[in-house]
């Protein structure tokens, strides 16, 4: 049977539309791709291929003395394939071995796996770095934990600590794989058997909530009392879905810096500078896993007690998803969501795009809820001073607790980064605390000014908030909750 000429005519226009997207999206994509030629060269760091790297097919025969020996042979092979004597002559490049970011200047090299013991330890802590991080990044939290008696163990996720090119070859089976080893390790130590944690930041936060997800499969990981999460990965960037649309055209050498996000000078001792896209894809993998699980109220009802720490801005995870896909799927199980609001007296406020809501009055609106929630907020808006806002699990009213802390001068807001790291720290500081002999990099408190344009750097690079000026607030939190996880159990 013949179409009618109207069926045929709309069939002619869906042809020439379809046409029409096609062409428009394939314009994108080479634009896309010819733009990414405007960004540095690539150095040996990028390009770099690491025969000795860890792989979830090696789990098996892998145990932690195992992986600390493979950390061993990538140390001799990053300094086989990335010579000193090809470097820049730049005082910050961190693969220099007289420059201020090379990573042998500072007490440990944090770029590797390492552990803290304590005497007469009441429990064992697992922490997971970040997405382009280092274990340097846990190291504040380490040493917290350790504090209140906890032995810690700190794995280097497959893929960082050494060069960022091998960000191109990790998977994020490698990642869950290196997680099963570290519990294997912390269950073997001393205090296992009273309290056993897993904490993560950022990526390492998402992997945290995989792994108690999934920890009696295989039957011989053990499962943890409690997790501790700091800017948690539960939901990333949607753009995440097509940064792995690149291959068609980045396997020609005219196009390989369209495998990357961001190539930039690796300035940072302790956190890659340049991004590649297959690092976003594989987190967006892993997230796309975990909320499948996080659908079933069964997987969730298996959860333990939760303690999260979070600004209320967050431009690297979705903020929000960590209360719609996650606590508020959580059972009544002495979880807490802490979270840092932005400084509602800064002027800056006045230049924000969209200003965040106020969080306790949306958390109150809502409630009861099955968790406690505390906000950290200014006491008026005439103030720089906070208190703390508090609503606990069933509850219908918040409690206010007066602070001695309050905003640091030209300070609007914390940042996804700034959460795990202590104002004094050494790299990420204000400066202020730190008395160390010599010229140090202190990224923390870095703020060149001049020229715009000139550095290949943007003024965003420097004037991200990179220390949480609260941390000892949040220090004394987390000691107090892992007290009362102890006493429930």
């Amino acid at each position: 049977m013949k179409s009618t000429p109207p069926v045929q005519y709309a069939m002619r226009i869906m042809r020439w539309i379809s046409t029409v997207i096609g062409v428009l999206l394939l314009t994108i994509y080479f634009g896309w791709a010819f733009e990414s030629r405007k960004m540095l060269q690539l150095a040996p760091e990028h390009r770099i291929r690491f025969e000795q790297e860890f792989r979830a097919a090696d789990e098996d025969e892998t145990d932690w003395a195992g992986y600390l020996a493979i950390e061993e042979r990538l140390a001799a092979e990053t300094a086989e394939k990335i010579v000193d004597r090809d470097r820049p002559d730049s005082l910050v490049d961190r693969y220099s071995t007289g420059a201020l970011s090379n990573p042998h200047r500072y007490p440990a090299n944090w770029n590797r796996s390492y552990q803290i013991t304590v005497p007469s330890p009441r429990g064992v802590a697992v922490l997971l770095h970040g997405l382009s991080d280092s274990p340097y990044s846990m190291l504040a939290t380490a040493q917290t934990l350790a504090g209140a008696g906890y032995n810690v163990v700190v794995p280097r996720m497959p893929g960082h600590g050494f060069a960022v090119g091998a960000l191109l070859q990790a998977r994020w089976e490698d990642w869950t794989a290196a997680v099963r080893i570290a519990m294997r390790q912390a269950a073997s130590l001393p205090g296992a058997d009273q309290s056993l944690l897993i904490a993560g930041y950022s990526n390492g936060g998402l992997l945290a909530i995989d792994y108690a997800l999934a920890c009696d499969v295989p039957g011989d990981v053990p499962c943890p009392d409690g997790i501790v999460l700091m800017s948690p990965a539960i939901a990333v960037s949607t753009a995440a879905m097509v940064t792995n649309l690149h291959p068609a055209l980045s396997w020609l050498p005219y196009f390989e810096q369209f495998k990357w996000l961001s190539i930039l000078p690796e300035i940072d001792p302790f956190k890659f500078t340049s991004f590649p896209k297959r690092a976003a894809w594989e987190i967006y993998r892993v997230s796309r896993r975990t909320h499948k699980q996080l659908a079933n109220p069964v997987e969730v009802a298996r959860l333990p007690p939760i303690l999260t720490f979070q600004s209320v801005v967050d431009n690297t995870v979705t903020a929000r998803a960590i209360v719609t896909l996650l606590y508020d799927r959580l059972p009544a199980n002495n979880s807490k969501l802490v979270v840092y609001d932005i400084n509602r007296n800064s002027t800056a406020l006045h230049l924000m795009k969209t200003q965040p809501l106020d969080v306790m009055e949306y958390f109150a609106s809502t409630a009861p809820h099955d968790f406690a929630v505390t906000v950290l907020r200014n006491r008026d808006r005439s103030t720089n001073e906070l208190d703390a806002y508090t609503l606990t699990a069933g509850g219908t009213g918040a409690t206010v607790e007066t602070t001695s802390l309050k905003w640091p001068p030209g300070v609007y807001s914390l940042s996804h980064i700034a959460i795990p790291f202590r104002p004094d720290d050494i790299v990420y500081g204000d400066g202020a605390l730190i008395e160390r002999k010599g010229e140090d990099l202190k990224l923390g408190a870095l703020a060149p000014r001049g020229e715009a344009g000139v550095l290949m750097l943007t003024s965003d690079y420097f004037l991200r908030a990179r220390h949480n000026p609260f941390y000892a607030y949040q220090a004394r939190t987390l000691t107090k909750w892992v007290d009362t996880l102890q006493a429930q159990k």
